[in-house]
């Protein structure tokens, strides 16, 4: 590996930055607050000035309030020298005291759009690790120089006062949330607290790849509080005093199921009190959530959308591989099982481990306790239990199974046909197990009622299993809560 650190530490004007002391960061955080006592807080460290600073800095207030911080550097396996750049970056670590784990990404990569499946699997990797840590808290290292090129890269896409706000300081993860506690910060400050620190980085050679919108939009241009508009300090009120009312919007009309299905009170939606900014980043929730994706569509398609499903009583519209059903007063939205491009998975229930399970479709887990009552040998043939839509199942097309399982669930006798059919479902080989977000002990009942094969006797207790619909973003991620301004804290 090519240690660059110091060659930057001299070319570099940034250098000429103001180093952050313990006071400062402290009251950074507390923009977070509270924390649990001694807390553990887990942050992203690529290596780079930005991270490694955030490190050392996470570190201390750690330390102070009795806690621990852990680091984590995902190597996504893109470039020769990433393992080595991983490894150095934990023996830098320890010799400040911080825990360090590497993350890697393993399997294909894709031919396009690399940066951005690199960042959702990145994500991926640090919030399963989260999860299993049983941490609450991510602090990743964006800055106040980030904040003005994702400001930039918005206003040639997106509308409206959530894309004009820009990063917000916290969002939430399906295990934790996740702090940006430097975006007020210049990045000059940060290179001068890590040489502060006489602490050396290295530089991603992808920094400097032009092939990418964001270091074009970096080198194209300096960017000042001015420039374009990008002042990152701006429309921060105007963002969360917009997600406030979304939040009570979503709060007062929203119920999603179990089984990944929202039933929205539709009529409060309908009144042009509502605001067409909040009611359409409402819907962009609600979409994404269901669909499992990470971000909502964009804010026209919503606009259209919502125009639509306004002004017809019966409306079907297909968004964002959901389906937004308007029946009179209420509004469904669940996922469209032709816009689901995922293969059966077969499973081992003996070799899937861990609070996070067996993930499918990016939205439910599959939680095995452990295989219990019969032996191991009978149930944990690989290959015999398959995850699969509920739509798999030939009974699911039967007036008699729907009519039998609507007894079990009453919510789901009152939904159309093919709301019910991109819900999970575990398969024994052919034979029904059990479905995403409904009682499994009335599976093999529904069967029998509907005339169709059932599992062997005991078979949906000699498997302990339970299902989660886990989002990568809950429904509720609004509340926008911005960092103090730099000269508050340098004051």
């Amino acid at each position: 590996m090519t240690d660059r650190s110091n060659d930057m530490i001299k070319s570099d004007p940034a250098s000429d930055g103001t180093p952050l002391d313990a006071v400062v960061f402290s009251r950074l955080m507390n923009a977070f607050a509270p924390f649990e006592d001694s807390p553990k807080i887990a942050a992203a460290v690529s290596g780079g000035a930005d991270s490694m600073a955030l490190a050392l800095l996470a570190n201390e207030w750690c330390r102070s309030n009795g806690g621990e911080l852990i680091a984590m550097t995902v190597d996504h396996g893109l470039r020769a020298d990433a393992a080595q750049e991983a490894i150095w970056v934990g023996e830098q670590l320890e010799k400040h005291g911080i825990a360090h784990r590497i993350l890697r990404w393993e399997g294909e990569k894709p031919q396009s759009g690399i940066q951005e499946a690199a960042r959702k699997a990145r994500y991926e990797l640090l919030d399963r690790q989260l999860g299993a840590l049983g941490i609450l808290h991510l602090l990743v290292a964006h800055h106040r120089d980030d904040q003005r090129e994702t400001l930039v890269m918005r206003q040639n896409r997106e509308s409206g006062v959530i894309g004009r706000a820009g990063m917000s300081a916290r969002r939430f993860l399906r295990n934790a949330r996740l702090l940006r506690p430097l975006l007020p910060i210049a990045k000059a400050d940060l290179i001068a607290t890590v040489q502060a620190y006489r602490q050396d980085w290295v530089e991603d050679p992808s920094n400097r790849n032009t092939g990418f919108e964001r270091v074009r939009i970096r080198h194209g241009a300096t960017l000042t509080d001015d420039a374009g508009g990008a002042d990152p300090d701006r429309g921060t009120e105007e963002r969360q005093a917009a997600e406030y009312l979304i939040g009570d919007l979503l709060a007062a009309t929203v119920q999603v199921a179990n089984c990944g299905i929202a039933q929205v009170a539709f009529s409060k939606w309908r009144d042009t009190g509502t605001g067409e900014t909040t009611a359409c980043y409402g819907l962009g929730h609600i979409v994404r959530v269901i669909g499992g994706e990470n971000y909502m569509p964009a804010f026209d398609a919503l606009a259209a959308a919502l125009l639509q499903l306004r002004g017809q009583e019966d409306a079907r519209v297909s968004l964002g591989g959901c389906v937004l059903h308007r029946r009179g007063d209420i509004l469904l939205v669940y996922r469209e099982v032709g816009r689901m491009d995922i293969a059966p998975v077969r499973i081992n229930p003996a070799l899937v481990t861990g609070p996070a399970g067996q993930r499918w479709d990016n939205r439910f887990e599959l939680i095995f306790d452990g295989i219990r009552q019969v032996a191991t040998a009978d149930y944990a043939d690989f290959g015999r239990f398959v995850i699969a839509p509920l739509s798999a199942c030939d009974a699911f097309h039967t007036r008699a199974f729907r009519a039998a399982i609507g007894k079990i669930a009453p919510f789901v006798d009152r939904l159309p046909r093919a709301a019910l059919a991109s819900i999970p479902a575990l398969y024994d080989k052919e034979v029904l197990l059990s479905v995403g977000g409904l009682e499994v002990s009335g599976i093999s009942d529904v069967l029998s009622a509907a005339g169709c094969r059932t599992a062997p006797m005991g078979a949906e207790n000699a498997i302990g299993m339970r299902w989660r619909f886990a989002p990568p973003t809950p429904l509720w991620e609004s509340g926008f809560k911005s960092s103090p301004k730099p000269d508050v804290l340098l004051a």
